[in-house]
């Protein structure tokens, strides 16, 4: 499947570029984590406890119709979701009430006598108080935490400490610049969202460790024969002998996510657009991130021990 060969694309060079756009993403990204943590941002009902009432009608039914009489009796903060291919729609709303159970009961009520020529029944029905909610919500800021923190580890155990520091700023860059994604089309964080993002977190370390082993595997090479290193040259190069595997990798997975987005329904549809951009992202950000973040750390850690060399040189 080596389709793409003897290419030698300046990938470093377009750092200025690439630098440009993620610092765009990832300050969208900064403001929809703030906004979340203020609670202004579109969030779940997962985190911000709530019902999810799924209704299978006899015929077909209409979204516009169910939400004119949820209306007309007073519900406003609900979202209503039609089932594609079936008969089905999906009420949900977040924590209006405190009688969570009678709020559901008033909800199915008033629809099933609104539409009593179409009876309708339930197939689905979750409540979540607010207090596991901001537990869950919690927990998700724990866990990203922590996969940030692992990953240094790894990577600087398995490489070295510039690799394992490259790794978790572009891990962070594909975080932040996802959820910059999530800002500009304002789509909803819930729990299926939160588990996309950290999905997101192992592809994008695979493909990190991928193209960083390479470099090691040139840069012994180099070391063995005693050649002057330019670090730029040698990244674009062993970016270049690696890039049919990145694409093949991430073209597979997009196929495998796009059926998700196009065939797995509505539940599925905004964990799948995460899981599209994250991996769109992911690739990106080991090319045009993680690797000239490497090199600048190089370059800053030769920096300090010629500095370190020519200060003791002096006091010599």
């Amino acid at each position: 499947m080596e389709f793409i060969k003897n290419t030698n694309f300046n990938f470093i060079g377009k750092k200025k570029y690439s630098f440009a756009l993620s610092s765009i993403l990832v300050i969208l990204g900064l403001i929809e984590l703030i906004t979340m943590i203020l609670g202004m941002a579109k969030i779940g009902i997962d985190f911000t406890g709530g019902l999810s009432l799924q209704l299978s009608f006899k015929h077909k039914i209409s979204v516009a119709d169910v939400r004119r009489e949820l209306l007309a009796k007073g519900f406003k903060d609900v979202k209503i979701v039609k089932i594609k291919g079936k008969n089905d729609i999906i009420i949900q709303t977040k924590a209006v009430a405190r009688d969570l159970n009678k709020y559901t009961d008033e909800i199915k009520t008033t629809v099933q006598n609104a539409f009593k020529n179409n009876p309708s029944k339930v197939l689905n029905n979750e409540m979540i108080g607010p207090s596991v909610g901001k537990k869950l919500a919690k927990d998700a800021i724990v866990a990203i935490i922590i996969s940030i923190i692992a990953i240094i580890l790894y990577i600087t155990w398995r490489f070295e400490f510039r690799f394992g520091l490259a790794a978790a700023v572009g891990l962070a860059h594909d975080v932040l610049a996802l959820m910059g994604i999530i800002f500009i089309f304002q789509k909803e964080i819930t729990l299926l969202v939160i588990t996309a993002i950290l999905t997101v977190a192992g592809y994008s370390l695979t493909d990190k460790v991928v193209v960083f082993d390479r470099i090691r595997e040139n840069l012994k090479k180099r070391a063995e024969k005693s050649e002057q290193i330019n670090l730029n040259d040698l990244v674009n190069k062993s970016i270049n002998e690696v890039l049919t595997r990145t694409v093949v990798t991430s073209l597979t997975v997009i196929l495998v996510v796009l059926s998700l987005f196009f065939l797995g329904g509505i539940v599925l549809h905004d964990f799948a657009f995460t899981l599209l951009w994250g991996v769109l992202i992911g690739t990106y950000s080991s090319i045009f991130i993680a690797s000239p973040v490497m090199i600048m750390l190089h370059e800053k850690e030769n920096k300090r021990s010629l500095k370190h060399y020519s200060s003791d040189n002096k006091k010599d």
